[in-house]
């Protein structure tokens, strides 16, 4: 069987607005991103026969209540848990049930709107009484002791890391504030003003060592990607973006949500991978490629230590090493890694990285305008399970 990497493709990419807006409902955000994503593909809703969504009800809209809504008939359809850690699974799937010709169009599509649920951690959040389910929550969450919203392990796991590394937590400042320069040239970014090292170390703590600019902003919205074939790839008349590898989620005693595979948390072994063996994932042998060979980044960023952990576990910097690599304006547009360059989920919004999706096809696309990486041929995904993808221009 050919593999899903030698024949697919991003045929089309649409999104709704990003501000919160409570009175918006979710399928109108759905609806703008699904239309923008045909508009971008010159594509018809006939023409889909696969329909994939990432976030269902409550914070979303199911498969089959987007096809009913939308006049889809799509004869392939899935959908994955309301977690940001399934944003490469949907594409992954998509690709294969293309590459197996269970679909030629699929719809991938995510959409929510947190607006009106409540906090997390906060008991009217329909969230709440999961993580007292068989002792865990949607996020690892540890209610019985006091851990009642995905903030508290991130900032566990970074306390841990820097303790481990006898890193300077004030170092992290590098990364929301490169993200913010981002978004500043970002019009669909939810914050745009800019932040600088004082901001920063004045924002008060949510819980200790993570700040306020450490955690990404509550917001409502909707992107679609639309993955088909490579021969459909030029109908519209651009660039094709073409999916030459992946890698999907990771489970076991090793990984935890919010930190590094092997820090050592809950019931990690201690031991970090090595260089040579975060180079040889599976990753970068479908991809054919390296870390140095990456041109753009998008990471998934709920909170600001996540990409220390996905540069370690990748092996663009060795364990432990990932605070020094991106200090120096290394994320940067002009760094030698330009990462989440639409301002990611800590400024552009928090929409489970699907943001970071869409901005990947913009870059190798060429149609970021001032936050264009030149000359842009290879990017990637990481998300925070494991799992990846790379993207290069066709």
């Amino acid at each position: 069987m050919t593999s899903p990497f030698d024949c697919t493709a991003i045929l089309g990419v649409g999104a709704s607005s990003f501000e919160r807006d409570p009175e918006r409902s979710v399928l109108q955000m759905a609806g703008d991103a699904l239309r923008g994503a045909l508009r971008d593909a010159d594509l018809e809703p006939a023409a889909l026969d696969g329909l994939i969504v990432q976030v269902g009800s409550p914070r979303g809209a199911d498969y089959d209540t987007v096809a009913e809504t939308f006049g889809l008939s799509p004869q392939f359809c899935s959908q994955t848990w309301a977690h940001g850690r399934f944003t490469a699974t949907v594409i992954l799937q998509a690709a294969m049930a293309v590459s197996s010709g269970l679909a030629r169009r699929v719809a991938c599509l995510m959409a929510m709107k947190n607006s009106d649920l409540g906090r997390l951690g906060e008991a009217d959040n329909p969230f709440h009484h999961e993580q007292f389910r068989e002792n865990g929550g949607p996020h690892g969450e540890e209610g019985w002791i006091g851990m009642a919203s995905p903030v508290a392990g991130a900032a566990m796991a970074f306390d841990y890391y820097c303790r481990r590394y006898d890193q300077d937590r004030e170092a992290l400042a590098a990364i929301p504030i490169a993200f913010r320069a981002h978004a500043a040239r970002n019009p669909d970014a939810v914050h745009r003003t800019p932040l600088n090292l004082a901001d920063y170390q004045a924002s008060r703590a949510i819980v200790e060592p993570l700040r306020l600019f450490d955690c990404s902003p509550v917001g409502d919205g909707a992107v679609c990607l639309i993955v088909g074939r490579l021969a459909d790839a030029s109908a519209a008349g651009r660039p094709g973006v073409v999916l030459t590898g992946g890698q999907g989620l990771q489970g076991g005693r090793e990984r935890f949500i919010f930190g590094p595979c092997g820090l050592g948390l809950n019931q990690q072994s201690g031991e970090r991978p090595t260089l040579a063996a975060a180079r040889a994932q599976t990753i970068w042998r479908t991809a054919g490629t390296a870390p140095e060979a990456i041109q753009t980044l998008g990471v998934y960023d709920s909170f600001s230590p996540l990409p220390i952990y996905a540069l370690e576990d990748f092996g663009f910097c060795a364990a432990g090493e990932g605070l020094d690599f991106v200090q120096d304006g290394r994320l940067g547009l002009g760094g030698v890694l330009p990462t989440n360059t639409a301002g990611g989920q800590l400024s552009e919004a928090q929409l489970n990285g699907w943001g970071q999706l869409r901005e990947l096809v913009r870059q190798l696309r060429g149609e970021a305008g001032p936050r264009q990486v030149p000359e842009a041929r290879r990017a990637m995904w990481i998300g925070v399970g494991g799992d990846a993808l790379v993207f290069e221009r066709g």
